[in-house]
């Protein structure tokens, strides 16, 4: 990766004596890509006791959609880092490609929540309650007749894509079935490497899918109600809906060519670490429901495009250069570039939902951070303010975790917190000498923390490093190769002190409680390991669950306890979260900077693309 040397002025940290330079980010955060297109007629049936949703302020003021009728045709380009790894999410213990446009799920976020439509959230960075995940897709309608069973009615309709394939001929575009719901739901939770029972035991072993009628399953979910419904109901990179034909005749999906699903798009050709296409499914089921084109078949564009380019630099290059229609993920130094640049760009202004902390190994009892003391001593010895007004130019928020205020059905400021929580994040280095003297280090320790060649990362880490020096804790970066990291930061967790990454943020509602109940997904310190639990929060987390989905606003008052409990452990040492823009070309319409997530209600200004010279 190409490394810039930081626009920003670093006087604070100079003192330290630390030379910084800052890079591009690594790594462009994960928008949701569940999406939601469902047709005009389909509106969710409520819960049995209908949940208030919360109105909470979108981020910043939601664009608003103009009086122009969409368009059909053109062709839009846009960039992934590095080729799908997992065609079929029944193979392996990874997630399954192509959601969102060739794979479809019971339900999605909802579009008409969006900046399209109410604006209650912006979806660029992720959502902001559960209810924002209320859409309907391959089901109409749902109903929730008591806490962990959904009746689910099955859209009529919807058909298989055309695919011009020996797989899509083999499924000859016939309407999908309760029955191929119920089959495929089967042939994922019995697969040998099921996802579900790698990551979710409890689940797994609890949950059940039935044909109830002739368009109707239902799905029961006995235990941990949410995180069920996160999986199964929503799917979330896992439970998608597969053709039966083809996975009875061949196997399994894991060749791409056989990719056959229910969405707007179909996958027409893919060469590795260059490109895929997608072509325009004249038979998706969706339908426009906002805005001057509602009632319009979707999608609205011919052809999609995705350029494999792991480099940042040269993603950017691409996307000045009007080869990529838009480029999320920019943060401060290139967008300010891109501003100066090309200031007929539209863009979108927000907080990332993917906190980057250190975890500690807290269960190993001869290791200096399962003492609280040592942990909050850590805290008061980081600089926060420095860090974020110094390094991150003032565009940064201390303030986000375990979730941040671009999450306001959820979120608790950090001047609403105890004190001696809010003392924790001033800077107090003699303090903090204190701390490690009443806990048995007056002189530090040594300590290491790992991390992937990430130059961004390792500039970052650098900056913890000098500042802990000051209270005679000696930090050791250890740098390692990208598949090592993974090994290492996964299930299980392996590490020998700490390490350095980010945390899932897409699904805000859990990280208040999936990495103390068991989890390893956010739980990088180990915390109450091995899958124990933390007593105040395994209550909560019943409490919580015992309403979610029938009274809402009642489980976020239970969530809001979470926070200043965890923030005074001082479970993780957190990196202020920067500001982070999404840039887009103006003939690229009903496009509000939510990555994905909504492709098929994009269109292309054509007319207004040739005159601008592209």
């Amino acid at each position: 990766m190409s490394k810039r040397t930081l626009w920003l002025i670093v006087s604070g940290l100079m003192a330290l004596s630390l030379v910084m330079t800052a890079c591009a980010p690594a790594a462009t955060p994960t928008t949701p890509a569940t999406p939601a297109a469902p047709a005009t007629p389909a509106a969710p049936t409520a819960p049995a006791t209908p949940t208030t949703p919360v109105q909470e302020k979108p981020p910043q003021e939601a664009l608003k959609p103009g009086p122009e009728m969409p368009k059909y045709g053109g062709s839009l380009t846009y960039v992934i880092s590095s080729d799908p790894t997992n065609f079929d999410s029944g193979t392996n213990r990874a997630g399954g490609a192509f959601s969102g446009t060739v794979y479809q799920q019971y339900m999605g976020n909802d579009w008409t929540r969006g900046p399209a439509g109410s604006g209650v959230t912006s979806f660029a960075a992720g959502i902001s309650s559960v209810e924002d995940q209320f859409g309907p897709l391959i089901a109409e309608s749902w109903q929730v007749p008591k806490q962990g069973v959904w009746v689910l009615k099955i859209r009529q309709g919807v058909r298989w894509q055309p695919v011009n394939s020996d797989a899509g001929k083999l499924m000859a575009g016939r309407v999908v079935t309760a029955d191929d719901i119920v089959s495929s739901f089967n042939r994922l939770f019995k697969a040998p490497d099921n996802w579900m029972k790698y990551t979710q035991p409890v689940v797994w072993g609890s949950a059940n899918i039935s044909k109830t009628g002739p368009w109707e399953v239902t799905v029961t979910t006995p235990e941990s109600y949410f995180t069920a419904w996160v999986y199964l109901i929503l799917g979330r990179g896992y439970n998608f809906v597969y053709p039966p034909e083809v996975v009875a005749r061949y196997g399994d999906l894991t060749n791409w060519r056989n990719a056959v699903g229910t969405g707007p798009y179909m996958l027409v050709d893919y060469v590795p670490g260059s490109q895929i296409l997608f072509q325009r499914n004249p038979n998706y089921w969706g339908t426009d429901r906002l805005g001057a084109g509602k009632g319009n078949q979707l999608p609205y564009i011919d052809r999609l495009q995705q350029l494999i380019i792991p480099d940042l630099s040269t993603q950017l290059a691409a996307f000045r250069t009007a080869r990529l229609d838009f480029q999320p993920g920019v943060e401060l130094v290139d967008a300010r570039s891109l501003l100066k640049t090309s200031p007929q760009l539209e863009r979108l202004t927000y907080l990332g939902l993917r906190p980057w902390v250190i975890g500690m190994r807290q269960e190993k009892k001869d290791k200096p951070y399962s003492d609280i003391r040592v942990r909050q001593a850590m805290m008061l010895a980081t600089d926060f303010e420095s860090f974020q007004k110094d390094y991150f130019g003032g565009e940064a928020e201390i303030d986000v975790w375990p979730v941040s205020k671009g999450v306001g059905s959820l979120y608790k400021p950090l001047s609403e917190m105890p004190q001696a929580v809010q003392d924790l994040y001033k800077y107090n280095p003699d303090k903090a000498k204190q701390l490690l003297k009443d806990a048995g280090y007056p002189n530090g320790f040594k300590t290491s923390v790992v991390i992937y060649s990430n130059a961004t990362a390792i500039d970052e880490l650098s900056i913890f490093k000098a500042m802990w020096a000051k209270v005679g804790i000696d930090l050791t970066i250890d740098i390692k190769e990208r598949a090592v990291f993974s090994q290492l930061s996964g299930v299980a967790r392996s590490f020998d002190d700490m390490i350095y990454r980010d945390l899932s943020g897409e699904l805000t509602i859990q990280l208040y409680f999936a990495g103390f109940r068991g989890s390893a997904i956010n739980n990088p310190s180990r915390v109450n390991d091995p899958l124990g639990s933390v007593p105040f929060i395994e209550d909560l987390y019943t409490e919580m669950d015992k309403n979610i989905f029938l009274d809402n606003t009642k489980s976020y008052e239970t969530l809001r306890k979470v926070k200043p409990f965890i923030l005074e452990q001082a479970y993780v040492i957190t990196r202020p979260t920067p500001y982070t823009y999404t840039f887009w070309w103006p003939w690229l319409k009903n496009y509000f900077g939510q990555g994905t997530s909504f492709i098929e209600n994009y269109w292309i200004d054509q007319e207004l693309k040739k005159s601008m010279g592209y």
